[in-house]
């Protein structure tokens, strides 16, 4: 049986982690992302592994892309299975660092756009009585973290309305769940100095970065938890266990 899923922030990161893994387990993937040539070479990546996959070209901050994304999937395969929305940017700077423009770009990307992706797609999922969205969110979202208050905000904003989400929709036969990596190996974190990454590690009672394909893996776990709606896991090291960074 055709199962589809879309991932969101496909290019790079946890997202290609996440494309690359889904479509090893059968499904058939829609990757979206800003930069097109990035989707290009994830998409061939997977055509050459035997995947099925599309790729599209999407900012997630805009409704109208949002919308003409989900159509174009549901023109291609009828129906969306799975929704992992990995959209995502990292600003760092405190509020008295943080000018409107930067403000506006964060909320926007982050948490806007978890809004508007998962609004397009829940459209469907509840029309077929079925589905399950995993929004990559952050551990930053649940306990905070120093010099990144513009992510803190969008991110815990997107553990809650995830958690709102479920508690309207999950009757209707759609999980939604939160997933909060903390540290994660992906593009964001290589504009970390060297001294900046061995601190966060010394930091941490697990004191290393999680792999992409770490995440990926928990986000499969939670597009198949039939009981699960409404979560945030969190897998970082065990940094919220003690707010280590």
């Amino acid at each position: 049986m055709l199962k589809v899923a879309l991932i969101t922030g496909g290019n790079s990161g946890i997202g290609k982690a996440c494309a690359c893994l889904f479509a090893q387990r059968g499904y058939a993937v829609a990757i979206a992302a800003r930069r097109m040539e990035l989707l290009d070479k994830v998409k061939q990546e997977i055509i050459d592994e035997g995947g099925e996959v599309v790729a599209i070209a999407t900012d997630v901050s805009v409704k109208t892309e949002v919308d003409q994304l989900v159509a174009a999937v549901l023109d291609q395969w009828g129906q969306i299975d799975v929704l992992v929305h990995s959209a995502g940017i990292a600003h760092s700077g405190s509020v008295l660092e943080t000018d409107e423009k930067l403000w506006d770009e964060t909320i926007d990307i982050n948490l806007k756009g978890t809004f508007l992706v998962n609004q397009a797609v829940l459209k469907g999922m509840v029309k077929q009585g079925r589905g399950a969205i995993v929004n990559v969110a952050s551990d930053a979202g649940v306990t905070g973290a120093r010099n990144l208050a513009a992510y803190c905000a969008s991110k815990g904003g997107v553990v809650l309305l995830t958690k709102a989400m479920a508690l309207d929709h999950s009757k209707q036969g759609v999980t939604i769940n939160a997933l909060c990596p903390g540290p994660v190996e992906t593009p964001l974190t290589e504009a970390l100095s060297p001294q900046e990454m061995d601190l966060w590690k010394s930091m941490l009672p697990i004191p290393r970065f999680a792999s992409a394909i770490e995440v990926a893996e928990a986000a499969y776990f939670l597009a198949h938890a039939p009981y699960a709606t409404g979560s945030c896991l969190v897998l970082d090291g065990g940094n919220t266990a003690g707010g280590a960074i």
